[in-house]
């Protein structure tokens, strides 16, 4: 393994030489004519051409990069084109609203096309520094190594010829020093190439990383924060409509009947003591119902024991609460609170909707932390077809876990059973 990424820095700096020498004539030549000749207007075809020329070879170095680096780039921001709109988080976007001849314009004002030429420019002196150490270090070693051979031939070919270190410092037995020196260089050249030919392409992958990705990385985050704050809004005003919907069509009705049962015996506590005291033990079961409904929304509110006792021993009363059985695996970390918040609405709503829907005869809850990343899954055994098209919450779980940069994945066919499966980063 650490051969063959040796040997593929080797070669991308051995053939990136070429490649840039003829990239960086060009785009000087066709920047630095075209700039020169905009003032009668022959220039822009010229110029533009040239910025075309910087694109396309940013293009391929992304992709280098990206093979690099270890799969870490998105792909869409690779793209030399993308016609969508201007904070679409992508290198080259081409805004949607612009008219053919502007957007065929849009690469000369945008900014990141400068930033390819000046990559062009500025990666040229480092690509020749990395391609005379990379073929000084390739030629010693294949010269070292093969300094037995290629000497032994060389001195039967001319027996005359050896004028080496050996001969020159006067060692016995010259030609025999030479070929153990050469060989000796030749294997410590080997040994530290590893080291040298990684450190050579990184410097050369950081410079294309942070003229040509970096931008694209920042925008990307920008957009995601974007949408995660969206997401935020959506799922905090969805739980506000059905937190007022449940009180308006659960305690607030409770109340109003509660008002006038109360107004009922006040008006019959003289005339009819005892009709008054019925209506009286009845308002008191009215009242007990009451508060049994607000602790319940209460709960989906933000949980007491979520807050005072933790994620897992808030999974298990929820767990407790579920007419289905329910298993609880979990031994997990502290976790911050807004983590704990959505993994327990997760736990809470799935438990829910296999109440409500699923017919399943047990559930298996799981909940591990690992790599900064806390993940959990909740299986149960009934009929399936749970999807987020259908509701039942799962739309409002997704919103949630986005606000905070997690994902929701489920997996329910026909007959069961159904897997959700959340993962949410501990740091988002």
């Amino acid at each position: 393994m650490r051969f063959r990424w040796t040997t593929a820095y080797a070669s991308y700096m051995l053939l990136a030489f070429p490649l840039h020498l003829i990239l960086f004539i060009l785009v000087v030549v066709l920047c630095a004519v075209g700039a020169s000749l905009t003032v009668i207007f022959v220039g822009f075809p010229i110029l533009y051409s040239g910025i075309m020329v910087a694109r396309a070879g940013a293009v391929l170095q992304r992709w280098i990069n990206r093979a690099f680096a270890g799969d870490k780039t998105s792909p869409p921001i690779l793209r030399l084109f993308k016609r969508e709109s201007a904070y679409d988080g992508l290198l080259y976007p081409t805004p949607g609203d612009m008219d053919w001849f502007r957007r065929l314009l849009y690469p000369l004002r945008d900014p990141q096309s400068w930033l390819d030429v000046l990559w062009v420019v500025g990666s040229f002196p480092i690509t020749i520094l990395n391609w005379c150490v990379a073929l000084t270090w390739v030629a010693a070693i294949l010269a070292g190594l093969t300094a037995p051979i290629s000497l032994t031939i060389l001195e039967n070919i001319n027996e005359s010829w050896n004028n080496g270190l050996g001969e020159l410092l006067d060692i016995p037995h010259p030609f025999l020093f030479d070929v153990l020196l050469s060989f000796v260089v030749g294997l410590v050249m080997l040994v530290s190439a590893p080291p040298v030919m990684k450190g050579l392409a990184t410097l050369q992958l950081l410079f294309a990383d942070v003229l040509l990705l970096r931008r694209a990385r920042d925008r990307a985050d920008i957009e995601r924060l974007t949408r995660s704050r969206e997401a935020g809004r959506r799922a905090e005003s969805a739980a506000l409509r059905r937190l007022e919907r449940d009180l308006h069509d659960g305690p607030q009705q409770r109340l109003v009947r509660l008002n006038m049962d109360l107004a009922r015996a006040r008006r019959q506590a003289g005339s009819d003591p005892v009709r008054a005291q019925a209506i009286l033990d009845e308002a008191m079961v009215q009242t007990q119902d009451t508060l049994a409904e607000l602790r319940q929304l209460s709960r989906g509110i933000a949980p007491p024991v979520l807050v005072d006792r933790g994620l897992v021993a808030a999974v298990q009363e929820a767990a407790a609460r579920s007419v289905v059985p329910v298993s609880v695996h979990a031994g997990i970390p502290a976790v911050p609170d807004h983590v704990a918040s959505a993994a327990y609405y997760v736990v809470a709503e799935s438990l829910v909707n296999v109440n409500k829907h699923a017919g399943a005869s047990s559930v298996v809850v799981t909940i591990d932390v690992s790599g900064g990343v806390l993940r959990l899954s909740v299986v149960d055994d009934g009929v399936g077809g749970a999807d987020v098209s259908k509701g039942h919450g799962l739309v409002g779980l997704e919103e949630r876990l986005r606000s905070v940069d997690g994902t929701l994945e489920i997996d329910s066919p026909a007959g069961g059973p159904t897997t959700i499966e959340a993962e949410i980063p501990c740091a988002s």
